[in-house]
């Protein structure tokens, strides 16, 4: 069946308890605005600290980018960027506690998944970066001591090794991160749910935030049939912030990114093809990423250019690509596509804001959602609780850095599409 609408998640996942909308005027310690992986951490993490915690999410939670991602666990950053051009953007001191953070964010997830025994399929057989290039090859290569000296646990795979790991012939050596793996994105944030309201977190669903206002000492947030009094607010709505809060907004890069799923495929093709189930990123800017669903489907996807149609494309363009990488695969059929939004920062980085005091976001994720979220919320609950000063956070805490054009500075990414293809392939024939 061809889904227009609705990923692959969404029907092999069990659906979870629907949360009950906000009816009510309450109070809490802390209100989280956002229902995806972020909130869903920080908020457990905060309610484990001792904190009342109430949690806003639009629709149910993993609604957004947390529940329509491609559920790989990577801990690491962008591939543009290595530990100095970290450094060179955040200082040493918060340099080095992000790069600490990711290197361990792998390690988060599982952890987190295991303590709270949440059933996502979890697969944690590591994380694949090849080259696409020989020059690629050099420059992750290069990076290798540095990857080591910030504690990922790292190997590099010459290019026998990795075809061994991969079964892709055009790709080159590369980075095996052994914490990292895969999981069934929906599967977790329901997971991440659970938890939360099994610490005490009151979490609703179909209760968008429509405005917040001051209230004395405390922040007021209301929704369409209740209001939440707190003294403390974070904004984990990602790239789905709307006209909330029009400063956030102005900060990120808002790109909407495709996924498809063939059907499920011979299992001949699924022991030479990814055999350990590690799902495999490369480094070309309009990134080729691949892995396998738990019901043996390969799951990809990426950018589309902003023209009519663009499902209908993104499902033409992801499986001819396929084809192009894929050796002896069989013809495929596209069974599902969807697609989701999310938030980018012009460095990559991203960011810890405080917008006023006692209103505080993290955004600009920009596509890593599922590890660096995941750990970030770890540090925030405690942080909300008072356990830590400003001062110690991973993330400097900044004031927001608007965007020119920031309404329109989404279709950047993809107006550009086109060049970064041109030049992946002819880096990947020639170079």
């Amino acid at each position: 069946m061809m889904m227009e609408i609705g990923s692959l998640w969404e029907a092999i996942t069990p659906a979870a308890p629907r949360c009950a909308k906000l009816a009510d005027a309450i109070t809490a310690d802390v209100v989280v605005v956002g229902g995806g992986f972020l909130g869903l951490s920080s908020a457990l993490h905060a309610a484990e600290a001792g904190l009342d915690v109430v949690l806003l999410e639009s629709h149910q939670p993993g609604f957004g980018a947390s529940g329509r991602n491609t559920g790989f666990v990577v801990p690491s950053l962008k591939t543009s960027l290595g530990p100095a051009e970290v450094v060179a953007a955040l200082g040493a001191d918060h340099a080095g506690r992000l790069l600490k953070l990711v290197a361990e964010s792998g390690k988060a997830v599982f952890d987190l998944i295991e303590r709270h025994e949440i059933d996502c399929d979890a697969v944690q057989n590591g994380w694949l970066q090849p080259a696409h290039s020989r020059a690629a090859e050099g420059v992750l290569h290069g990076r290798m001591p540095r990857l080591l000296d910030a504690g990922v646990d790292a190997e590099w795979l010459d290019r026998d090794a990795m075809l061994k790991r991969t079964g892709l012939p055009s790709l080159h050596g590369g980075i095996r991160v052994a914490s990292g793996g895969q999981i069934t994105p929906l599967a977790y944030a329901y997971g991440l749910a659970r938890a939360a309201i099994s610490a005490g977190v009151r979490l609703f669903g179909d209760s968008p935030a429509k405005s917040i206002e001051p209230d004395g000492q405390s922040w007021r947030v209301r929704t369409a049939a209740g209001e939440v009094r707190a003294r403390r607010v974070l904004m984990a709505t990602n790239a789905l912030i709307g006209n909330l809060l029009p400063e956030l907004r102005a900060s990120i890069i808002p790109a909407r990114v495709f996924q498809i799923a063939t059907q499920p495929l011979p299992r001949p093709l699924r022991e030479t093809l990814l055999p350990d189930m590690a799902p495999v990123a490369d480094t070309r800017r309009h990134t080729f990423a691949l892995r396998w669903s738990p019901d043996g489907r390969l799951v990809t996807g990426g950018m589309v250019p902003p023209l009519p149609g663009r499902m209908a494309l993104a499902r033409r363009l992801f499986a001819n690509r396929l084809r192009r990488m894929v050796p002896d695969l069989p013809e495929v059929r596209v069974e599902y596509s969807w697609t989701g939004m999310i938030a980018g920062t012009p460095d990559f980085l991203p960011r810890m804001m405080r917008i006023k005091p006692g209103i505080d976001a993290v955004i600009g994720c920009n596509g890593r959602g599922v590890a660096l979220t995941t750990a970030l919320g770890r540090e925030i609950g405690p942080w909300l609780a008072g356990r830590m000063a400003d001062a110690d956070l991973t993330l400097p805490l900044t004031a927001p850095r608007p965007i020119p054009f920031s309404r329109i500075s989404g279709l950047g990414p993809h107006l550009i599409l086109p060049v970064w293809e041109a030049r992946d392939a002819f880096e990947a024939r020639f170079r």
